[in-house]
């Protein structure tokens, strides 16, 4: 189960992205960065409600779910 440090580091990892390429959205940037850190918890996601890669009004429910995995 993720704690509320995996979710800084995610967030933080997120920051970065965006950083890099001014282009991506925060949602893309979240999903990529839980992706990365833990691809496993992450794929489970993919296109579902909770997916926020096409929704940024779905981050915070995404990351909620993901600690719940």
């Amino acid at each position: 189960m993720l704690d509320y440090i995996d979710i800084l580091n995610i967030r933080k990892k997120a920051a970065q992205y965006i950083t890099k390429n001014t282009e991506i959205r925060e949602g893309q940037s979240v999903f990529l960065a839980a992706n990365d850190l833990f691809p496993d918890k992450a794929q489970q996601l993919k296109n579902t409600s909770y997916d926020c890669f096409y929704d940024d009004d779905r981050i915070e429910i995404f990351l909620i779910q993901l600690q719940k995995l």
